[in-house]
């Protein structure tokens, strides 16, 4: 039996959650009852974002039973959900207009993608649906006319990409998720290249962090360090193996970049807050491997700052335990050492040119074991 339990990934691994901030605090000391709004927000991947636009103009879903499931069921329950990350994962194809200057929103509009545009709206229209009818009924019906769901896309849409401020916020993220690339190619090009214990792997992998891109990151270091013990354990990455073609390899590689960075943007919409004071999101996704990679680093709790954006995950498996066990505690503690960790800071961060020119390079590597 299908459950849209088995298709929704929340971001942290626990049922229970405990909130603390200094609010929270003043009221418990003074004896007061702490109440707080919690937001449950649904970020649907690209593939159930299209499936809406299926669901909406009456295209049959039959080959997908399980998306028109989980479509009616969010409807049915009244569920918080958003577009977001599609709108994000997007910008790889948004890009080359944005670099055009658009004059207006209608301009902008027309410069996008066919499909795109016809996402955004049935996405609009299938947020203004009736939920107490649907449920009452079973009938999907729109409480906004085709039009207005248009006008509301297009300047959302131009909102979200051309304003100063979505601007600022998509450049960003867009540097973050060529960084994840680089290190995705890195990962890669170490697991092919030889059959280097794990061990040995992971103190290449530590060699790339610091001398390439001076950036560790924890999820990816216990992911590309699993993936080393067992391809099979990350299937998203075991499918790029010795003789995958070269065509389109670099697309393939960004494609799945965007949906390892989906904890990373769920850490995002933590910080936003949502319609509460604390929000704590899902990811909805049909795709198998993603839902393996999402569990692979699995989080109970967090640490966050609004106003300075710092953000600690607070991760179920101990990191310093964990390298202990598998022999590889003393190259993470040498990439940390000081001598090694001042070089880094005093490098400056690099931009997004620096970064497209070392996927490049990296790329080039990986390719020449592959043949």
């Amino acid at each position: 039996m299908m459950e849209p339990g088995n298709f929704l990934i929340p971001y942290f691994s626990r049922s229970t959650l405990y909130f603390m901030d200094d609010h929270i605090f003043a009221q418990m000391t003074t004896g007061q009852e702490a109440q707080f709004k919690i937001d449950y927000t649904l970020t649907l991947d690209t593939n159930m974002v299209t499936y809406v636009d299926a669901l909406i103009q009456g295209r049959s879903l039959e080959k997908v039973p399980e998306a028109e499931h989980l479509l009616t069921s969010i409807l049915y329950d009244n569920l918080n959900f958003d577009s977001v990350f599609y709108m994000v994962e997007n910008l790889k194809t948004v890009r080359k207009r944005l670099s055009m200057n658009p004059s207006s929103a209608i301009q902008f509009w027309k410069s996008l993608n066919r499909d795109f545009r016809k996402n955004m709206v049935s996405f609009q229209l299938f947020r203004s649906i009736d939920c107490a009818a649907f449920k009452a009924t079973g009938v999907i019906k729109s409480m906004m006319s085709y039009c207005e769901a248009v006008h509301t896309a297009v300047q959302y849409s131009y909102d979200f990409y051309a304003r100063e401020l979505g601007s600022n916020l998509i450049q960003s993220w867009e540097l973050r998720q060529k960084v994840l690339l680089l290190h995705l190619i890195a990962i890669l090009r170490i697991q092919i290249a030889s059959a280097k214990s794990p061990k040995n792997k992971m103190k290449e992998y530590f060699k790339f962090v610091h001398e390439v891109t001076g950036a560790y990151a924890d999820r990816e270091a216990i992911i590309a360090h699993k993936f080393f013990c067992d391809r099979k354990s990350i299937s998203m990455l075991e499918q790029i193996k010795k003789g995958t073609k070269k065509t389109g390899l670099l697309r393939k590689l960004d494609n799945i970049a965007w949906d390892m960075s989906a904890p990373r943007f769920l850490e995002k919409i933590i910080l936003s807050g949502g319609d509460g004071r604390y929000i704590i999101p899902m990811f909805l996704t049909l795709d198998a491997n993603l839902r393996q990679m999402l569990k692979a680093y699995p989080v109970k709790g967090v640490l966050f700052n609004r106003k300075t954006g710092a953000f600690v995950p607070l991760p179920e498996i101990r990191t310093e335990e964990y390298f202990e066990k598998h022999g590889c505690a003393a190259d993470l503690e040498h990439l940390y050492s000081e001598p090694m960790r001042s070089e880094r800071l005093s490098r400056k961060s690099l931009d997004l040119p620096e970064v497209f020119t070392l996927i490049k390079s990296e790329l080039k590597k990986l390719q020449t074991y592959m043949a």
